[in-house]
């Protein structure tokens, strides 16, 4: 239980301080909003630890380097704004009008890029996690509302399908060419409108080229190193990892697919309310249930990592005040 994260300041000379906090993963990009000075108090109020605090691929939910001498911020993180594409690239524009002359990096694999930007060996961050193999045949969710991945297959006689997906590229891609002998066209569609489906927007997608063995995909998800991977089991094939760049994925199948988006003013509403929402401290909410169950006679241990959490509040007048400045100067 926990929303676990890593934090770093840098240092003129190289070095570096790392903090851990075991609650703020999910909130992360809202503590970092406010500007380079908020920040960093609020990563300075977190539990310093030593290399032994590195999380791996498996635990970290969130991360951020503040490297204040070279004015980079590199991070991940969030609910909404890690897996929404749209509402990130609109968070990221807001997020660089207050952090003004500072270059920000979204990390796109998650803590190999945090521990990288370290020079903090990343082999010691990454997992050997074996993926879990979706649907080989392309068939769709039981419920189509939740589609979160849209799969496109141009055949070898030039049809262009849609397949409605659950649960992100990897786990469809990493079985290689054999997953082509199993798709079933009967579960394709020429055309889809997502709209009809659901209000979310998709959070992955792929497009296969047979003639041409080309593979493209885009994600909001964080991966490590998905291209090379690819490459490894799509021999002969030409894989392109796009990121976050779903509109190439538009490109390719023209028309075909229609998509949830909404207007940046709608976005920007959510984010307002995001980040003007009153605080909740996550560990005193976790400490609440452990007291309930505690007294209801039930035998509770608490691991000393779930107290790793310093609460830290901004007022409501300064978030309000930074947030209008970023919205008028975007608009």
């Amino acid at each position: 239980m926990g929303q676990r994260a890593n934090l770093i300041l840098t240092h003129s000379d190289g070095k570096y301080d790392l903090y851990y906090n075991h609650w703020c993963a999910n909130t992360l990009p809202v503590h970092l909003f406010w500007g380079p000075e908020y920040a960093e108090e609020f990563i300075r109020e977190q539990s310093p630890v030593d290399e032994s605090g590195w999380l791996n691929d498996i635990w970290a939910e969130g991360g951020a380097v503040i490297d204040a001498p070279n004015r980079r911020l590199l991070f991940y993180g969030g609910e909404d704004i890690l897996s929404d594409i749209p509402l990130r690239n609109v968070f990221l524009c807001l997020i660089q009008q207050v952090w003004g002359g500072w270059e920000l990096r979204w990390a796109y694999e998650g803590i190999a890029d945090i521990a990288a930007y370290v020079d903090y060996p990343v082999e010691r961050v990454i997992s050997e996690s074996d993926v879990d193999r979706a649907e080989l045949s392309l068939a769709p969710p039981p419920d189509l509302e939740w589609t979160d991945t849209i799969g496109s297959v141009r055949f070898e006689d030039g049809e262009l399908l849609l397949f409605p997906l659950y649960g992100g590229v990897e786990g469809y891609l990493m079985g290689g060419p054999a997953m082509l002998q199993s798709i079933k066209r009967s579960f394709g569609y020429e055309h889809i409108n997502l709209e009809e489906w659901t209000t979310s927007f998709p959070s992955s997608g792929f497009h296969i080229d047979l003639p041409e063995k080309t593979i493209d995909v885009w994600h909001a998800d964080v991966y490590f190193d998905l291209e090379r991977r690819l490459r490894a089991v799509w021999r002969d094939w030409t894989v392109r990892d796009h990121r976050s760049q779903y509109e190439k994925h538009l490109k390719n199948i023209s028309e075909k697919l229609i998509v949830p988006l909404q207007s940046r003013e709608s976005y920007i509403t959510l984010l307002s309310q995001m980040l003007l929402k009153e605080y909740t401290d996550p560990l005193s909410s976790f400490l609440g249930i452990v007291d309930r169950l505690s007294h209801g006679g039930k035998e509770v241990k608490v691991s000393p990592s779930a107290m790793s959490h310093s609460h830290y509040e901004i007022p409501i007048e300064i978030r309000e005040k930074i947030l209008l400045k970023a919205i008028s100067e975007i608009n």
